[in-house]
């Protein structure tokens, strides 16, 4: 199953971005909607359209458990940053505790992103939107605490969503109620919640694209049966894995551990 072909990402490795996970862009030349998967990360995005004389909008979204439709017109545009799961912090600050599956639109989103308010201008270019967002979320410094639940995440990424929480706060030398405490500062969500995104999302790319069965997919996961990942998804995407929406925006959500890579 392939991307959408209105859906294109640029991945970053932790090496190449301190900040950025990925910058995307989508366009659809026809009114719809689209299901946006949860992530567990949070956006910076302008929406705008074809027509120049449409003011740019300015959106934050907070980490997303849940899956959503977001509907359009023709010719709508989005351009966006995903920043690393942990720098959810950077981006809300104090109301990371309440942003989990929340969306902020322009006057909202401009209290959160002051630095960005005079961007959605009408006429404002494409690349003028990439290169303003990019460099605002590269500008801004991440916590100490952020830096450690870096490492995690990354750990989390490396097993699949497969550690346990008591294994992980070993390896980060805290307790695991100290380690949850950090995921909810900085990621926005608990240590449970974003391995279960991250499992998901692995299981959903073994479906589409491994080309096994679907005990083999679940197995793969670390899923305890096919019925568990039917759970999952039917949780995560509101589907089930015989049955996965045509279409269906897939982004690389690996983390940067597999490479710097374009997804069309």
């Amino acid at each position: 199953m392939r991307l959408p072909d209105g859906y294109q990402e640029r991945i970053f490795t932790p090496q190449q971005a301190r900040s950025v996970e990925a910058v995307w862009r989508h366009e659809e030349p026809q009114a719809g909607r689209s299901l946006i998967l949860p992530d567990g990360r949070c956006d910076v995005i302008v929406r705008y359209n074809a027509d120049p004389m449409v003011a740019p909008r300015l959106v934050v979204t907070g980490p997303a458990t849940q899956p959503y439709w977001v509907e359009f017109e023709a010719g709508d545009r989005w351009i966006g940053v995903r920043l690393r799961p942990e720098r959810g912090g950077v981006l809300w600050g104090d109301a990371l505790g309440t942003a989990k599956d929340q969306v902020a639109l322009e006057d909202g989103a401009e209290v959160l992103v002051p630095e960005l308010a005079g961007l959605c201008e009408v006429g404002t270019g494409e690349d003028v939107l990439r290169q303003a967002l990019v460099r605002f979320v590269e500008g801004r410094a991440l916590t100490p605490e952020g830096h450690r639940v870096g490492e995690s995440v990354r750990r989390i990424h490396m097993a699949g969503g497969r550690f346990s929480v008591t294994e992980l706060a070993a390896r980060a030398g805290c307790s695991t109620r100290h380690l949850n405490r950090m995921f909810g500062s900085t990621v926005g969500l608990s240590v449970k919640a974003y391995a279960s995104l991250v499992q998901f999302h692995r299981a959903l790319r073994l479906v589409c694209e491994a080309g096994g069965s679907l005990s083999d997919a679940a197995f793969e996961a670390g899923y305890a049966d096919q019925a568990h990942m039917t759970r999952a998804m039917r949780r995560f995407g509101g589907f089930v894995p015989s049955a996965i929406p045509e279409g269906l925006i897939r982004p690389d959500v690996s983390g940067g551990l597999w490479g710097n890579r374009a997804a069309r």
